[in-house]
């Protein structure tokens, strides 16, 4: 047994008060629950052998003893279960991690005074050590209301309780551990979306998650005990499903197989399998994870039908680095330079086709890499040494290893056809126009069918401000001819036969006329399952409808002129249906309308133009540069491991550039700037950071009061001041991480994807600078931007 100590007065530096011991004792999870029956019997077993009045086992934390199990304590002892240290004998066997053996403490120089020698009777006293891996958590006493010399029998039985009295600790808080890690496993696999499905070595299915039932459309019910092969593996594939859940080779499992499953109503479809055996004894059970790969093997095959659709295209198509080193080269890209792809891959495009540029080669680059595209006109040199004059469009993007850029070059043909476009100027202008406008309302219903909020979007969508519409019924905005579908499909959604729904409908705008729209509406429910409001998403398909009818129309007469044209130039018709099949090719990419936008934007900007149209128009091509840029910075941090962008940085004048982006923004913020202040930065990003600075002031702090510059240090930092609410100290930690919301800060606005501080953050690093926020005085925020000042 090991030797036993004295007790020594208790020091703030005692072992009693450690932190990580205290943080270990309450983390057994017995402070504060019933007695367990194993410490009860164990109580018992040592009352009994020691014939002591009073077996108590005792948990020392940094202020009081609880006594998780006892025996004939007296009362209020017994019943409080507890008692502050001033009564503790037990923290001296904590504090010397050794017995305390005591005879008498009426003698004992430090224990004499201690008052639970009266309450509670502690005249003599034995107490073990209760030693777990994060220390003496207290101790397995024996008490006497008499004076009584412990023999050594007794305690060397008390020690040996003591020990099994840690074990049936440790047994219990592993219990409860393996409950908790239990019930996460738990949780995780009924909130994953994937399936989730373990299967002993028989075939017997053993477990079944939610995803698993709407994946396969077996209740859990029926598929726990069922045979997995009578489920969801088709005829003849059985042996495959045998050998990717328990195959031969390796005992463990394989990481990932692709097989083919059926579900309930028979549907056959691709499977992706993750699975993981685990062993008890020589019984083997499977876990596996299943995963639906249908839209992953339709993207596939759909990637290689482009492939082949962009080898096809009779317009020449090329990806090459910035320093114009080829690396694709399609079969239009053969024909109309009479190259063959296996000669030019590697080589200089510039060189090899001795390119005439409008422009000086730099300029073009920097134009590419400042806004992400570049289009004009080029003269190139076939292998036959003819010269032809192409139309080409340069698109950036991210290298395909992930790091540096390349870029798409699509080259069209036009030596023949130049003058004959100028002539069709008009008739081109009509086709490529594309009306692209998003108008997305949203709404918030309540039960009584009167609008609780609506945005501006809405509103303006149906003549109305969003504080008119406040308490108006929806039923009066919709159009009677369309209220019984409406009612009959909200019926449904308060029955519970679906969460949402989608429709069509027409709406009454304020002037009578009716506006086509798109609705989707959804029920929220509280955590009782008991309808709260609506939320109604609605998107103006108006414009739409218009779009496709002009289209069909300019489709249409361009149809008769080139039949016109057809018996005088023939080549011209072909070569206006090489336009037409590419333009539609391309126009499902998101840069397209956006390069209308643009296009129309510069000619309206054109001289001569009256100042009411190029005003607007110049604003029209700076906001449609802003989200091409936009686009093209979220495109790069998704495909990048890092998430870092990257920035050509450039002098700027501060002063000027921070006016121009209060104006894009059409605020009227005061900007308070020395001069000259001149910075190093992408002039794209900083009008995109003081831009969101100046809108989330705007929505959340009530607007922007004033935007202010300081340079100190070879830095310059941009201040946005509001006056608002400003930022809850528990927010501002996460302010610019991914996903952090206005909603989440607690400043009330319109809740957003959580993105826009994240990418301003991501900006300023690219550009060597830092964001940041601090508190205005006395209230509101302010948001800055440190940048580094030009040598």
């Amino acid at each position: 047994m090991q030797a036993a100590g004295a007790a020594s007065v208790i020091t703030p530096k005692s072992p009693v008060f450690d932190s990580r011991r205290i943080r270990a004792v309450e983390g057994t999870g017995l402070l504060h629950r019933p007695p367990v029956p194993g410490l009860e019997r164990l109580t018992r077993l040592a009352a009994r052998l020691l014939e002591a009045p009073v077996v108590v086992v005792s948990l020392v934390t940094g202020e009081r003893q609880v006594f998780v199990s006892q025996l004939g304590l007296p009362h209020p002892w017994s019943a409080a279960g507890q008692t502050p240290l001033t009564h503790s004998f037990c923290q001296h066997v904590v504090d010397n991690d050794a017995p305390l053996v005591v005879s008498n403490a009426r003698e004992d120089p430090v224990l004499k005074d201690n008052p639970a020698i009266d309450d509670i009777g502690a005249v003599s006293y034995a107490g073990m050590p209760i030693r777990l891996d994060s220390g003496v958590y207290g101790s397995f006493c024996a008490i006497d209301g008499e004076p009584r010399e412990w023999t050594k029998q007794e305690l060397e039985i008390l020690e040996d309780l003591a020990a099994a009295v840690a074990s049936e600790i440790a047994l219990e808080q592993a219990a409860r551990e393996a409950q908790e890690t239990s019930a996460v496993f738990g949780a995780i696999l009924t909130a994953t979306n994937d399936a989730y499905l373990s299967v002993d070595s028989d075939g017997t299915v053993m477990e079944w998650n939610p995803a698993a039932e709407r994946l396969f459309g077996f209740a859990r019910d029926v598929a726990v005990g069922s045979r997995l092969d009578g489920l969801i593996v088709p005829s003849g594939d059985q042996r495959a499903y045998a050998e990717a859940l328990f195959p031969r080779d390796d005992p463990v499992g394989r990481d990932r197989t692709e097989l083919f499953a059926i579900d309930r109503h028979g549907r056959t479809f691709p499977v992706e399998i993750s699975a993981q055996i685990t062993r008890t004894g020589s019984r083997a059970v499977c876990h596996a994870f299943v995963h639906d790969i249908s839209a992953r093997r339709a993207g596939q095959e759909e990637m290689r039908r482009q492939a082949e659709l962009i080898d096809a295209a009779p317009a020449a198509i090329l990806v090459r680095d910035l320093d114009g080193t080829i690396r694709s080269w399609n079969r239009g890209a053969e024909e109309m330079y009479g190259w063959p792809a296996q000669a030019v891959i590697g080589r200089n495009i510039h060189r090899l086709l001795n390119t005439g540029l409008p422009k000086g080669l730099p300029e073009i680059e920097t134009h590419l890499l400042s806004t992400g595209r570049w289009q004009g006109e080029l003269r190139h040199r076939r292998s036959d040494g003819a010269v032809v004059v192409a139309l080409s469009q340069h698109v950036l993007r991210a290298g395909a290893d992930g790091t540096g850029h390349e870029v798409i070059e699509t080259n069209t043909d036009i030596t023949e056809r130049r003058q004959a476009e100028e002539r069709l100027g008009a008739s081109e202008r009509q086709f490529r126009v594309q009306f692209h406008e998003a108008t997305i309302g949203q709404t918030i219903i309540g039960l009584d069918g009167r609008f609780i909020r609506v945005n501006d979007a809405y509103a303006r969508m149906l003549g109305y401000s969003a504080d008119e519409m406040a308490g108006m019924p929806n039923s009066a905005l919709t159009h009677p001819d369309d209220q019984d579908r409406a009612a009959r499909q909200l019926a449904g959604l308060y029955s519970g036969e679906y969460d949402s729904y989608e429709h069509t409908k027409r709406l009454v705008h304020r002037d009578g006329h009716a506006v086509d729209a798109q609705v989707g509406v959804r029920l929220v429910r509280g955590a009782d399952g008991q309808p709260l409001h609506l939320i109604g998403f609605v998107q103006d398909i108006t414009t739409q409808l218009v779009v496709q009818r002009e289209r069909d129309e300019a489709l249409a007469t361009l149809g008769r002129r080139n039949h016109e044209l057809e018996v005088t130039n023939h080549e011209l018709e072909d070569a206006n249906q090489l336009k037409l099949d590419l333009m539609g090719m391309l126009s499902h990419d998101i840069g397209a309308p956006l390069s209308t936008i643009v296009g129309y934007g510069e000619i309206l900007t054109e001289t001569g133009r009256p100042q009411d149209v190029a005003g607007p128009a110049a604003k029209i091509v700076k906001a449609a540069q802003r989200i091409d840029q936009l686009r093209l910075n979220v495109l790069e941090m998704c495909s990048r491991d890092t998430s870092r962008l990257q920035a050509h940085r450039e002098p700027v004048a501060l002063r000027t550039a921070l006016e121009e982006a209060v104006d894009a923004a059409e605020q009227d913020v005061p900007v308070h700037c020395p001069e000259p202040v001149v910075v190093l930065v992408n002039p794209g990003h900083l009008q995109q950071i003081v831009t969101n600075f100046l809108t989330n002031a705007s929505k959340y702090g009530g607007g922007a009061t004033a935007v202010e510059v300081t340079a100190a240090g070879g830095f310059a930092t941009i201040g946005v001041l509001d006056t608002g609410p400003g930022v809850p100290a528990d927010v501002r930690e996460h302010l610019f991480e991914r996903f952090t919301r206005a909603a989440d800060a607690g400043t009330g606005g319109a809740a957003g994807h959580g993105l826009g501080l994240h990418i301003v953050a991501s900006l300023a690093e690219a550009n060597g600078g830092s964001v940041g926020h601090l508190d205005n005085q006395p209230s509101g925020s302010v948001f800055t931007l440190k940048l580094e000042l030009a040598p």
